[in-house]
């Protein structure tokens, strides 16, 4: 890679780190103090930790105040500005659901190709979600998003912005490195197998998976299939391992990981290779490939998953590469002094990863052909 390329992608991959982020919720009865706001707290909390600078949410009511509160955002001076801007809520089509109409003026150029994968994530957990009107645009060099007011709603909206925001971020930088997905990936790799480029030789992140945070060859220096470097744990650790890596996974020594004298019950999820899959009966296999900021989203999202839930701990792994019908693609075990706790967590954390750690499968099938499943 020459230097200038070299430059581009690592401006690319530090685009979003310490740039403003904002997040407006448009609720009645939130403003109004009647319910609670849940979404904001959580979409606060993801920003943060994607290495944006984010204050707590402007809860607003529906309709013109979540266009007051959008243009006040963006007459700040520039240097003060955030770079992304999040709403959530309006989006329907009830009377009062308003937001896409408050956006609209304020944009300068419309990025449709974001509502259409907001649409399409959506729909894989409930068919309403093609109701919501969300925009998705740029005003100046800011990002606007209008996400649904509902959890699992804001919860996809996550997945499918966490890949996409730091080449965004880049591109209205006027940073202008097109490189796609799959070659940068397979450039790490060259790097990593040759010893070469940003992270050679570099110890474990506390992140999700992919290249972000790289493993030790084996000791006798054979090929085998190396696993990503585990979050370093004591007996407190509430995240015992959060990892991904293309070693087989083992479920007994999962459950064993967890458990402490103080913990009373065990729940524990895998995840397996099947031989069917939207109407088809013949897959043969998977192929997994991560983002190369897997690994940090993995740590990221298991630890916040195990902070909601005190006194727990968590192991998670997730597999990559090629797998066979009948391996674990993923494992997780969450141990707890009570077994609530551990179903309620374990379950939580399958459900986020699945939802926002960016990894992809391909179906391979033994009439032939293939399809790629998840990739946004």
């Amino acid at each position: 890679m020459d230097s200038e390329s070299h430059a581009a992608h690592a401006s690319s991959e530090h685009a979003v780190t310490g740039h403003r982020a904002a997040v407006i919720i448009a609720s009645n009865s939130a403003a109004a103090r009647r319910s609670a706001d849940t979404t904001g707290p959580r979409l606060v909390a993801w920003l943060r930790g994607l290495g944006l600078r984010c204050g707590e949410p402007q809860v607003v009511a529906d309709g013109a105040p979540v266009g007051a509160a959008l243009a006040a955002l963006l007459a700040e001076p520039e240097a003060r500005r955030p770079r992304v801007i999040v709403t959530s809520g309006g989006t329907g089509v009830t009377s009062a659901d308003l937001t896409p109409e408050q956006t609209a003026p304020l944009l300068d150029r419309t990025l449709p190709g974001i509502a259409h994968a907001l649409w399409e994530a959506g729909t894989r957990n409930t068919a309403t979600a093609v109701l919501s009107r969300g925009l998705a645009g740029v005003a100046g060099r800011t990002f606007i998003v209008n996400l649904p007011g509902s959890e699992g709603g804001v919860r996809d909206g996550m997945a499918v912005l966490e890949p996409l925001l730091p080449h965004l971020l880049a591109q209205l930088d006027d940073i202008r490195d097109h490189a796609p997905r799959a070659q940068q990936h397979a450039r790490a790799q060259a790097q990593e197998h040759a010893g070469v480029g940003p992270h050679a030789g570099a110890g474990p992140h506390t992140g999700g998976k992919g290249h972000g945070a790289h493993s030790t060859a084996p000791a006798d220096g054979s090929s085998a299939p190396r696993a990503w470097a585990a979050v370093p744990a004591t007996e407190d650790s509430a995240v015992v391992e959060a990892a991904v890596g293309a070693a087989p996974l083992d479920a007994d020594a999962a459950a064993a990981a967890v458990v402490t004298p103080a913990m009373g019950a065990v729940a524990q999820f895998r995840g397996l290779i099947r031989h069917h899959d939207a109407g088809r009966e013949d897959v043969v296999g998977l192929d997994y490939t991560a983002h190369p900021d897997a690994q940090a989203v993995m740590a990221r999202v298991v630890a916040e998953v195990a902070e909601r839930h005190p006194g727990v701990r968590v192991y998670c792994r997730h597999r990559i590469g090629e797998l066979a019908v009948g391996e674990d693609a993923i494992v997780v075990a969450v141990a707890a002094a009570h077994r609530g706790a551990a179903f309620a967590c374990c379950a939580q954390v399958v459900d986020e990863v699945k939802a926002r750690v960016p990894i992809w499968k391909q179906q391979h099938y033994a009439a032939g052909g293939h399809d790629w499943v998840g990739l946004q």
